[in-house]
């Protein structure tokens, strides 16, 4: 293989195929950046087997052929020359030569038949989204997603195509997030995949406003396509939970409030928390107060402060994790947001006051059990 091709531009290409490359692996060869060349495109190629990033750019070919480079030390010496044009040749033995107007560097690469070959995607349905939505999309979902490995239904979201509608639904056991839209899913088509957290991470990551994006949906993978980019990713193939059945439909206890006003008063009372449990207190009394507080004892702090807002119902002292409830209100767009509670220890249901035009959203937070009791 030998081309020419400029230092940023290959640079540039090299840093989109690198995220997709495993920190460890037991295949050496998964650590490496496969380079094909064909006439004047060269193909750039990572994966770490369940995802896979192809991408190609322009360059000056002067000998077709492959070879797979170590992905650190390439993007590094690459990233380290200075500006201007780059002459690269392998031979048959694996041996690549870098060379610039000032140096000669050489690397070992491996050969390109060790490397995994791209997935072939049996298309069922192909679905175009704006860039815009797409990324809207996977960032109100994408934080909810499960860390734990045992639970391999959790650890990506949901797509959910049904009814001419998209749900897109999230959870880790103590919060539950459904995204509803209304202008994507335009035909009959119905079914449920699992799109696993790091495809989702990659691909928001290229995510531009005013593109479009196709996502191919096959039996097993899921394809999309991104200007001179496509990323492939192997479905998570588990049984998503029925997470319709654990939505309350009965908590008759509602407090309307201000997002904002609500979140700067966690952001102050949660100082003064637990720092393993991270528990503030909601006391919610419609006849005296609406009251905040948090409590550490092991460094005997407190605090306490009243808030505004509309509540309805019956009193009720309620806990929950200041962080869960401060993320979830940092993905709620309008001003004012709608609390529902049942019991103190029961799901509850947050809410936008306002949707955003062509979406519904809910969220689903866990109480935690209070101290003193």
């Amino acid at each position: 293989m030998y081309l020419k091709a400029d230092k940023y531009e290959l640079y540039e290409q090299i840093l989109k195929v690198s995220k997709v490359s495993p920190v460890r692996t037991s295949m050496p060869i998964l650590n490496c950046i496969l380079m094909t060349l064909k006439g004047n495109t060269l193909s750039l190629r990572s994966s770490d087997i369940e995802i896979t990033m192809n991408v190609d750019m322009e360059v000056n070919g002067i000998e077709d052929g492959s070879v797979a480079v170590p992905s650190r030390l390439f993007t590094e010496i690459v990233g380290e020359l200075e500006p201007g044009i780059l002459s690269i040749k392998a031979d048959y033995e694996g041996l690549v030569k870098i060379t610039t107007e000032r140096g000669k560097y050489e690397i070992m690469g491996r050969s390109p038949d060790e490397f995994p070959s791209l997935p072939n995607v049996n298309i069922l349905h192909e679905i175009e989204f704006d860039s815009e939505i797409l990324n809207r999309i996977i960032r109100k979902t994408i934080f909810a997603v499960a860390r734990d490995e045992l639970k391999p239904a959790l650890i990506g979201v949901l797509f959910q195509f049904k009814n001419k509608e998209l749900r897109t639904v999230s959870t880790d056991g103590h919060r539950l997030i459904c995204l509803k839209r209304f202008d994507i899913n335009k035909e009959d088509f119905e079914k449920d995949i699992i799109i696993p957290k790091k495809f989702l991470n990659v691909l928001q990551s290229y995510l531009k406003d005013g593109e479009k994006i196709v996502l191919s949906i096959g039996d097993n993978h899921v394809k999309a396509s991104i200007d001179n980019a496509i990323i492939f990713s192997r479905l998570i193939n588990e049984h998503f939970p029925d997470y319709e059945s654990v939505v309350p439909v009965d908590n008759d206890k509602v407090l309307k409030t201000s997002v904002e006003e609500f979140y700067s008063t966690i952001k102050r009372v949660s100082i003064f928390s637990n720092k393993t449990t991270h528990q503030v207190v909601l006391n919610l009394n419609p006849d005296v107060s609406l009251k905040m507080k948090a409590y550490d004892e092991e460094n005997r702090s407190s605090a306490e402060e009243e808030f505004d807002g509309e509540y309805s119902g019956d009193p009720i002292n309620i806990g929950f994790n200041s962080e869960y409830l401060k993320e979830l209100l940092r993905n709620i767009d309008s001003p004012k947001f709608n609390f529902k509670f049942k019991t103190p220890t029961s799901a509850t249901i947050l809410e936008p006051d306002e949707n955003t035009d062509g979406e519904e959203l809910f969220m689903l937070l866990m109480p935690i059990r209070l101290v003193e009791d």
